[in-house]
């Protein structure tokens, strides 16, 4: 049997906590979107992502029941990670005013109980038209411990902005 990976039906754990029939699978983490080939086809970067100088974050309620209980922090945690790691990358001067930005990131946390695993999403607009540009969804892998599950909050937060670097600053290919 091959221990890096298996799955457990949810009903061992928590019997109406999840669908019927769904599953908790354990194992390694998974791969960025990037990594995994999502946007590394033909598909157009639109201009607004490519040409723009600043960026407004901007902080969506999403599900708020899963703080503090399963999460460290509040609700507003994954924008404040994004916030963070999108300073740190530089490539966008970030603004605290939408009025001043080229393009908008709308941060969310979604943990809603139809879906196998929590999600932290960023969709893309520009400033100016509020034009939906492009959007990217991570999941947050299972954890049983909390801390466990803070790193796995944290490394989804982390792949999104590399999804962010991968679409707008992409590697040569070979």
């Amino acid at each position: 049997m091959d221990w890096k990976k298996f799955a457990v039906p949810a009903v061992m754990f928590a019997v109406g906590a999840l669908p019927l029939g769904a599953q908790i699978v354990f194992g390694t983490p998974h791969k960025s979107s990037a990594e995994a080939g999502v946007n590394n086809l033909a598909a157009p970067v639109p201009t607004p992502l490519l040409k723009g100088k600043k960026a407004f974050i901007s902080y969506e309620l999403g599900d708020v029941t899963s703080f503090p209980s399963s999460y460290s922090g509040g609700p507003e945690r994954a924008y404040s990670e994004f916030l963070a790691d999108m300073k740190a990358w530089g490539r966008y001067e970030i603004v605290m005013d939408p009025k001043d930005a080229d393009i908008i990131f709308a941060v969310r946390f979604v943990d809603p109980p139809a879906i196998p695993k929590p999600q932290i999403r960023v969709g893309i607009s520009d400033a100016a038209t509020r034009t939906a540009l492009w959007g990217f969804v991570e999941e947050v892998d299972f954890a049983f411990r909390k801390k466990s599950r803070d790193v796995d909050f944290s490394d989804a937060v982390h792949l999104l902005v590399s999804d962010v670097q991968a679409l707008v600053e992409p590697t040569p290919q070979p």
